[in-house]
């Protein structure tokens, strides 16, 4: 034990180094949106602080212990402050209003009967699909037709509806080509006189930082010139506990439906994998309240589906 002893506080004080070093690094985030990449992780970094403080705790050392002590603690509270914008649960018993799926299909992706067996197994009232190509728009709609009368969009950003769509749009990002512009698409929905509005977005990676900040603000910008109910579904590319996310509940009072459904990598290099973050997302205004939220199995692409199934919190007039 004795010879154990030199060997685990080293090891100690390099994760406390690392720890505390990924914690500012996300907290700077603010300033540098490059440096958001880092909250995605957030969660790790939370579980690594635990344990290691745990570990120095073992030692009975008191200057490993208090700085271990101080990264958990901060990474703690921001665990906290994210989890703070999570959509209010729906009374016991409440009526489904709507379910919505969304779902990146990946553009790779060649099971799309699978994908139609889902959906339709889903019977979503909506459904929000990104990275769809021509051949997936297709087989899609030749499948679901039936299903899903109302549908906006052949490729790229989908929206998918069975209730009427009394109005449209479209938001694109300027200078960029028509095959990479698309952000976010909305529809005016009438759901047995119901009437309120489901945006559908596809925001950019977190690699392109800048470009990732202007979809965000553009997207805030949006939900601020909204009048009616609204609802926002799609990849964000971004996990909760980013600060732009954070900052996109805040600036918005939209309400968050998806913390622990991890949704990617689901597969890389034809390889499966377990998904990481949660970066596909429902998001709605308080006039709606949650009664569940689910994940989807593997479906061929590298994201996982969401799927939101949201009640009324209280009738609400257009």
């Amino acid at each position: 034990m004795k010879m154990r002893a030199p060997w685990l506080k080293t090891f100690i004080v390099a994760a406390i180094v690392l720890g505390a070093s990924l914690t500012v690094l996300g907290l700077l985030a603010q300033w540098w949106p490059a440096l958001d990449i880092v909250n995605n992780g957030l969660p790790f970094v939370a579980a690594g602080a635990v344990l290691i403080l745990g570990l120095a705790a073992v030692t009975r050392d008191w200057r490993l212990i208090l700085p271990a002590f101080l990264v958990a603690t901060v990474n703690a509270m921001l665990i906290i402050g994210a989890w703070q914008g999570a959509a209010a649960e729906a009374a016991p018993g409440s009526q489904r209003f709507m379910r919505v799926v969304t779902f990146n299909l990946w553009r790779g992706n060649d099971r799309m009967d699978d994908v139609a067996q889902f959906l339709a197994a889903a019977d979503a009232d909506a459904v929000v699909l990104q990275e769809v190509t021509r051949e997936h728009g297709t087989a899609l709609r030749q499948a679901l037709q039936s299903r899903y009368p109302h549908s906006l969009g052949e490729t790229d950003l989908v929206i998918l509806s069975k209730h009427p769509i009394l109005a449209e749009g479209r938001i694109d990002r300027p200078g960029f080509p028509p095959w990479n512009s698309l952000m976010l698409r909305w529809a005016r929905l009438d759901v047995n006189g119901t009437i309120f509005e489901l945006a559908g977005i596809h925001l950019a990676r977190p690699f392109y930082p800048e470009l990732q900040e202007q979809d965000i603000e553009a997207l805030t910008e949006f939900v601020q010139s909204r009048t009616m109910p609204l609802i926002v579904a799609g990849d964000f590319n971004m996990s909760p506990w980013t600060e732009k996310l954070a900052r996109f509940t805040r600036s918005t009072g939209l309400e968050r439906y998806n913390t622990f459904y991890l949704t990617w990598p689901m597969r890389r290099w034809n390889v499966q994998l377990l998904p990481l973050v949660a970066i596909d997302n429902v998001f709605a205004s308080p006039h709606f309240a949650k009664i569940a939220t689910m994940g989807a199995r593997r479906l061929g692409s590298d994201h996982r589906a969401v799927i939101a199934d949201i009640a009324l919190a209280a009738p609400f007039q257009p």
